[in-house]
């Protein structure tokens, strides 16, 4: 890994790119199974004509949040981080430097917020979860279901309440990757497994939960809740699925990932 320490980030806001170098940037990343992705990021020193462009637009009593896609990582390994909604910003000053600090959100108004009303009868789970999606405009990703199921009939309501139903009829659980809503059986077998040793990335001695295991790597853009790992140390060995993380990424400090991880 020691060819990895080339940085490149890039912030994309309604068509305007902000990419390092010249810009400092800086992002959190917040993932758990079952939640929206959420994530902090920061700019430093942007214009005015900058932060303008993280504005909400008004639209009839609601507000439209711009679309952000972060890209990071290494000039070797890098890709996309962060796709969602700028829900709200601030600008603060800090010594010399002016800080522009955006809150990102996965689909965070539809989620929340949306009503479908809709009946369904004799219909798979599957093709409710879709039809859902698209009566409200979240685009789907993946949908992969523990469990088969074809419902007689089911009322969709509330969007956020009927997939978390839908998931635990069909033993299955859900998460936001890359801003598409993803369904996979919780006990899949099928997944791909990532290799997690000291030459991929994994830094630190795991460090012992109730359920399973704490880790941390170098920044390593591709990893994400829902993933199985192969983890490789001197104290443990095992294969696992990751449930919950943090990704830190700073063009100028600290970048690294901190994930929670339960035996697969």
């Amino acid at each position: 890994m020691s060819t990895l320490f080339n940085r490149v980030a890039k912030v994309n806001i309604g068509g305007r790119e902000f990419s390092y170098p010249p810009f400092s940037i800086e992002f959190t990343q917040e993932q758990k199974i079952g939640n929206l992705q959420s994530a902090t990021l920061k700019l430093y020193n942007p214009s005015p004509e900058t932060i303008r462009v993280f504005e909400a637009k008004k639209k009839g009593s609601g507000k439209i949040f711009p679309k952000v896609t972060v890209s990071a990582g290494y000039k070797e390994d890098s890709g996309t981080v962060v796709l969602g909604e700028a829900i709200n910003y601030s600008v603060s000053q800090n010594g010399v430097e002016r800080v522009l600090e955006v809150k990102i959100s996965d689909s965070t108004t539809k989620w929340s917020t949306a009503i479908v009303n809709k009946s369904y009868k004799k219909s798979s789970a599957i093709s409710v979860i879709k039809d859902a999606c698209k009566s409200i405009g979240i685009d789907p990703g993946e949908i992969e279901l523990g469990e088969n199921k074809t419902y007689d009939s089911i009322t969709v309501r509330g969007f956020s309440d009927s997939i978390r139903k839908i998931a635990a009829d069909t033993k299955s659980e859900f998460y936001f990757r890359n801003g598409l809503l993803t369904l996979q059986p919780k006990n899949s077998k099928k997944k791909q497994v990532t290799l997690l040793n000291s030459f991929s990335g994994l830094l630190e001695k795991p460090e012992k939960t109730a359920k399973g295991y704490k880790i941390k790597t170098l920044f390593l853009y591709s990893l994400c809740v829902g993933m199985i790992v192969k983890i490789e140390s001197k104290d443990v060995n095992l294969t696992a699925k990751i449930v919950k993380g943090t990704k830190n990424f700073s063009t100028f400090g600290d970048a690294n990932c901190e994930f929670e991880v339960i035996p697969a």
